[in-house]
Parts: structure tokens; sequence; C-alpha cells
């Protein structure tokens, strides 16, 4: 008995994924998303894995005027109750079924959940004239 239990720990440990993974929490899944604007929208998945503490969006574009930068911008809280911030940016290509994958990592370590607060986009027109 002791040796499958050590038998099946050693073939946890060498699975992909199985140690980096940790505990995942969906911010979304399966959703249509859009700015406030109503102009870019898109429909998708964001996690957020704390242990290795990667967010991660996969998403296709539904609706997008051409190219710019997706904001969503994130909201977490750690245990001594201060709130922080995380902006999440993809720069888009702006077509319609344009898949989207792309991982960050936030800059504080100590939050261990994150809330979507605000999607936004910035034409490319608009990022230009800055």
């Amino acid at each position: 008995m002791r040796q499958n239990l050590l038998l099946l720990a050693t073939l946890a440990l060498l699975m992909p994924g199985a140690v980096d993974a940790g505990p995942r929490e969906h911010l979304f899944e399966d959703q249509r998303l859009c700015d406030t604007s109503q102009v870019f929208c898109f429909r998708g998945s964001m996690t957020y894995f704390s242990n290795p503490r990667v967010l991660h969006l996969r998403a296709r574009v539904q609706k997008a005027p051409g190219p710019g930068l997706l904001r969503i911008g994130l909201t977490g809280t750690n245990n001594l109750g201060q709130r922080h911030f995380a902006p999440f940016e993809v720069r888009v290509h702006g077509n319609i079924s344009e898949i989207i994958n792309h991982k960050m990592i936030p800059d504080y370590p100590d939050v261990e959940s994150w809330v979507v607060d605000r999607v936004e986009f910035v034409g490319q027109s608009e990022l230009g004239a800055k």
C-alpha cells in the first residue's frame, strides 16, 4: 500500500503541469465581455493560477473596430485588506475571430484572488495620439 502511494505521488510530480499549475480560480469562464462603449467584444475565459501567480486570458474577438489595445483592469485584496490594482493589457489586430492567448504575472504576490474591475479598448488611432 505504501509503495502504491509513493508511486502515485511520483507520477503526479512527473505529469506536465501538475507541479506548477497550483490552485486556480476562474475570474470568468466562457463569457462574452465588451468594453464600456460596446465597440470591442470578446468571448473567453480568464484564469488565475495562484502557485506560479499567472493570469491567463484565452478568448476570441467577436466585435472590433480595428487594431488597438485591450485593457482589463483587475482588483485584488491581500490578507491585510489592502487593495491592489493590476492592468492586464493585450495588443490586438482587431480581426473578427482573432484568438487572444495572453499570460501575465501581476506585481502583487500577496494577492491570491483577483476580480475584473473594467474592460476598455483603446483604438490604434488613439494610441498614436498619446
